[in-house]
């Protein structure tokens, strides 16, 4: 839910100070301080990255961190002050196409009036968009026309869609509001869809201002904005997520709705998200999925469990809270985290390879039999702690072998807490230094009722 207004938004345009603290050793930098509410970014693999201007309806560009001097285009928008409100509308999402490097297409999503919302496609010809092709062009209204787009690896287009503020056209199937549409990239629909010859792919949707593609099962994950509750949804072709009769998850089971896989209440207005696909990151965070959320400025972080990896197993702050709202996160060609705020652009570095140190090792379990096995999605919690204040938390999962890694840790003492459910916690102590890997291996003991130490 989106509980600041759009009009309080330029209160705090700029406020480019940002007091977040990411894990220790990660670096945030500033790239632009005066950005006018940069709300989403599209990272291309020649190393720039675009981002769109909400209310000048410009997209602009990064190349090597530094703000080129003219937009690539500048569209012309609707925006709050033509309805004389806090509203959704203006330049709301880019994406490049998955052929960018050949083709040069930049999608965008915009409401040229206050009733459409139009998706049209740019080439890129040395910085500048020309050759506007529009794709689609579909009914919206001043508030909650969602949106973000993104590529499927059918190369097929998602798209994000408000209920424009009339809850029950989530639930008509008639019409694309408060649902995710799917179009092929010239707008017409996949013969592949749900219902025949309907853009709509899921329904029950308030209004989603994030969706990301896993990089190793391609499954599609958004985020939903309730009124009082906030989710993460995995997406199903032909789903219904329940909205406006369900939110956060239906208090009575039904086989009717989707539950989120992830429910926030208080709300904490979830916005961009995206799976971390580099290799500058240690290798803990590969294929973690980075979301941000407008209310508290943060960014976090979700692992979902092995295999499926539609399960969370740790969910947890990344970049804490700040002074402004962070609206959207990708990774970009380079390997690294960009973010973005109501006024800034941000890039998270990791450690650099000189300056940390690596803990690995296997969790397992003993059977009946008195055999070893590999402990699925077990829990390792690591803390380093200064005068008493723990100064370093990170989390992973065993994967299907029963092994862990963390990769880019400072040197120094750890705490080190293994567990699952079903098995007593294991605590261990470990000095991690720069010359050598730390190997731990963990077996866990099955539960007592008289051991506190259970984990259930």
């Amino acid at each position: 839910m989106l509980r600041l207004m759009w009009v309080c938004f330029f209160a705090l345009l700029g406020v480019s100070e940002v007091d977040s603290h990411p894990p220790i050793g990660f670096q945030v930098e500033t790239l632009v301080t005066d950005a006018a509410i940069p709300v989403s970014l599209a990272p291309v693999p020649d190393g720039r990255l675009f981002y769109a201007e909400l209310l000048t309806g410009s997209v602009r560009v990064l190349k090597d961190g530094i703000l080129e001097p003219e937009p690539f285009v500048t569209l012309t928008v609707a925006t709050s002050f033509d309805v004389g409100g806090a509203r959704g509308l203006g330049l709301l999402a880019l994406t490049a196409d998955p052929d960018f490097a050949t083709n040069q297409f930049l999608y965008v999503l915009y409401t040229p009036t206050p009733t459409e919302i139009v998706v049209s496609r740019f080439r890129d010809v040395e910085g500048i968009g020309i050759d506007e092709v529009e794709i689609l062009r579909q009914p919206g209204d001043g508030k909650h026309n969602g949106g973000r787009i993104v590529f499927l690896p059918d190369n097929t287009l998602l798209i994000t869609r408000g209920d424009t503020g009339f809850q029950d056209l989530a639930q008509d199937d008639e019409v694309v509001q408060g649902k995710i549409i799917r179009v092929n990239a010239d707008g017409s629909i996949p013969v592949d869809n749900p219902s025949e010859g309907s853009p709509v792919f899921a329904s029950g949707i308030r209004n989603s201002f994030g969706i990301a593609v896993h990089p190793i099962t391609g499954r599609v994950f958004f985020s939903e904005n309730g009124r009082n509750d906030d989710e993460i949804n995995l997406l199903k072709a032909g789903g219904n997520y329940g909205w406006p009769i369900c939110m956060g998850g239906c208090e009575t089971p039904n086989t009717i709705f989707i539950d989120p896989i992830v429910n926030f209440n208080p709300s904490i207005c979830p916005t961009g998200m995206d799976f971390y696909s580099g290799n500058t990151f240690p290798e803990q965070y590969r294929n973690d999925l980075f979301f941000t959320d407008c209310n508290t400025g943060r960014v976090q972080r979700i692992k979902l469990m092995p295999p499926s990896y539609d399960q969370v197993g740790v969910l947890e702050n990344f970049v804490d809270e700040g002074p402004v709202g962070t609206l959207d996160v990708k990774t970009g060609a380079d390997g690294n985290l960009y973010y973005t705020t109501f006024d800034a652009v941000f890039r998270l570095v990791p450690p650099s390879g000189n300056a940390s140190t690596a803990l690995s090792g296997m969790v397992t379990r003993v059977d009946d039999e008195g055999d070893e096995k590999a402990v699925l999605g077990a829990q390792i919690v690591l803390k380093q702690r200064n005068d008493g204040k723990t100064v370093f938390k990170h989390k992973a999962l065993t994967d299907e072998e029963g092994r862990y890694f963390f990769t880019g840790l400072p040197e120094g003492e750890y705490r080190v807490v293994t567990k699952t459910k079903g098995f007593q916690k294991e605590k261990s102590f470990v000095m991690l230094n720069l010359t050598e890997p730390m190997i731990l291996d963990v077996v866990l003991s099955p539960c007592r009722h008289d051991i506190v130490r259970c984990f259930r």
